[in-house]
């Protein structure tokens, strides 16, 4: 590890498992402050174990008054809030007739209410310090519909919206702000539920999409700024993680 993230303070969300918690471990040993939220308590205190500095955090995203308190709560103890990866996601597949008012609030509540909830949390400090990265984990159905993913797709097209318009609000106070996709099928809790046998015989590990991260995270609005990654092909075209 090279150190790239020294004193920088980072949180990402959804860290329990799959990417989430890839990111959160390699950001902590390339030098971060990784606070590490999500709602399975139990499966993030194993967090702790982790080279580097790493603060689980239990936490419903989709609670306004929590989210608000908890990441003030953050900021005080840390000092600054430099990069947020908003990764946390929940998927299920059913025809529109099928999908109950409550399903589809709860899948919207955690794809794009907390994302929302976690930038506006972040944004007082990010542009009073003119730094700061967003990264926001989409999906190639945040640009393409899917059988029976209305509610998901309705989510990621809605994170795609939602960060391209903050793009452009970000912008004048130096934060970036970029959507990121797999861009290669992976191995996480979520995959192993939606992927067929053949796209199982070529997924990847977190771990080996997780440097990109690490390279938006380095970002300010200069560099790397309102795009749509596939960190796959980033990581193949810039050599990271070798």
């Amino acid at each position: 590890m090279t150190g790239q993230l020294v004193n920088k303070v980072a949180i990402v969300t959804g860290a329990a498992r799959g990417l989430g918690r890839a990111v959160a471990r390699l950001y902590a040993s390339e030098g971060a402050i990784v606070y590490a939220v999500d709602m399975l308590g139990d499966e993030l205190a194993g967090l702790r174990e982790e080279p580097g500095i790493i603060r689980p955090v239990q936490l419903d995203l989709t609670d306004a008054a929590a989210v608000e308190r908890v990441f003030a709560e953050i900021e005080s103890e840390a000092g600054r809030i430099d990069v947020l990866v908003n990764n946390a996601g929940i998927i299920f597949f059913k025809p529109v007739e099928e999908v109950g008012v409550g399903e589809w609030d709860r899948l919207l509540g955690v794809n794009l209410r907390g994302p929302f909830l976690c930038i506006r949390a972040v944004a007082p400090g990010m542009k009073q310090r003119r730094a700061g990265a967003i990264i926001n984990v989409s999906s190639n159905a945040g640009i393409t519909g899917g059988l029976d993913e209305s509610t998901y797709c309705a989510s990621k097209f809605g994170l795609e919206g939602l960060s391209r318009s903050l793009a452009q609000e970000f912008t004048p106070f130096n934060v970036s702000v970029n959507t990121i996709t797999p861009g290669h099928p992976m191995h996480t809790p979520m995959s192993e539920t939606t992927y067929s046998a053949e796209i199982r015989k070529i997924w990847k590990d977190p771990m080996e999409l997780a440097p990109a991260f690490v390279h938006l995270a380095l970002q300010d609005a200069s560099g790397i700024n309102d795009q749509r990654i596939k960190a796959w092909d980033m990581v193949q075209e810039l050599g990271l993680g070798r």
